[in-house]
């Protein structure tokens, strides 16, 4: 892929995503749902609010070629940047380590970019940390 920003655009709208976590140190599957807002704010940032009955917040990034800054990271608030690859025109890998601990988040867009499918896995020291799986579906389809 040789422009990482079109795929960002192909996501620009409103989800809603069932996500569902399990967490190495109880095994116990933690289901959720959250409703995110990704919006396009200059030639390559953008935007992502979100929102549960947990927690909401918003997160701006910038993509850089095959690297993403993030203003803040998915488990903390500190700056974060992912490395980017490309596995095929519909769906990229991220790359990031915080915290001590190394996430691969694979997003895969499907069925004309209405749903997408992704799938992060946390290790720390060889281990597994967290796992989690989402159904994503865009909510702003004109039918």
């Amino acid at each position: 892929m040789a422009d990482n920003t079109q795929w960002f655009k192909r996501c620009v709208g409103s989800w809603s995503s069932q996500r569902r976590y399990i967490y190495a140190s109880s095994s116990t599957p933690d289901n959720i749902t959250t409703y995110f807002t990704m919006t396009q704010t200059g030639d390559e940032s953008f935007c992502l609010t979100w929102g549960s009955d947990r927690n909401s917040g918003e997160m701006n990034f910038v993509i850089d070629g095959d690297v993403v800054h993030r203003d803040i990271g998915y488990y903390s608030s500190a700056p974060t940047d992912s490395q980017m690859e490309a596995i095929d025109e519909d769906t990229i890998v991220f790359h990031t380590t915080y915290g001590g601990v190394s996430y691969r988040e694979e997003i895969r867009l499907l069925l004309n970019d209405n749903v997408r499918l992704r799938q992060t896995i946390g290790t720390k020291n060889g281990k597994v940390n967290v796992v989690g799986q989402y159904y994503e579906v865009r909510e702003d389809v004109s039918d």
